[in-house]
């Protein structure tokens, strides 16, 4: 009997582990299905003050998405944007052609908070303040599994990665892996053959 109860629990969470993984497989296939929206205007703040209204466009290359919206917790995201540093840094290496989108989407009585905290970080990278929560009207196909809330765009604004790069060593190898082949070594000059 008691073995008969050990093996049902085995089953039972290996099930619940497969059901799992099918379903964040098929939230990362809906949100592959169709190009991710930036909006085009939204209050940028930098090291705590707003700086200027974002001016979306479509700069060409890669775009690397963090948002966290009013669900989860705005404050821990904003306590560890620091460690974004390297990847900044990284970044800086591709000549604007590899670009970080930070948008916090706090609820309306978290704002004034949300910016004192940006004032507080060291952090000196645009973060765009959606209190509209335009990012997520523009992608209703957006999943509310916060950790596909970080993704790599194409330059068709296509998800080309999901999961956040600096949590876990196979998506930052992939993040590399794929930035480089698309953009080439930092430094260079990628030349594209016609």
């Amino acid at each position: 009997m008691k073995m008969n109860v050990v093996f049902f629990v085995c089953l039972m969470f290996v099930s619940a582990c497969t059901g799992r993984k099918r379903q964040v497989a098929d939230e990362i296939k809906v949100l592959q299905a169709k190009e991710i929206q930036i909006p085009s205007k939204l209050p940028v703040m930098k090291r705590g003050e707003k700086v200027a209204d974002f001016e979306g466009g479509n700069p060409m290359g890669l775009k690397l998405v963090v948002y966290a919206d009013s669900v989860g917790c705005t404050a821990c995201a904003i306590n560890h944007i620091y460690t974004w540093s390297s990847l900044v840094d990284y970044a800086k290496g591709f000549s604007g052609r590899l670009k970080f989108y930070f948008i916090f989407s706090p609820m309306k009585r978290e704002v004034r908070s949300t910016e004192l905290l940006i004032a507080n970080t060291n952090f000196d990278y645009p973060i765009l303040m959606d209190t509209l929560k335009e990012f997520e009207r523009l992608n209703p196909h957006l999943p509310k599994n916060r950790a596909l809330h970080t993704f790599l765009l194409d330059e068709n604004n296509r998800v080309i990665l999901v999961g956040n790069p600096l949590r876990n060593e196979k998506i930052k190898e992939m993040f590399y892996k794929i930035v480089e082949e698309k953009l080439g070594k930092p430094g260079e000059v990628a030349v594209k053959e016609d």
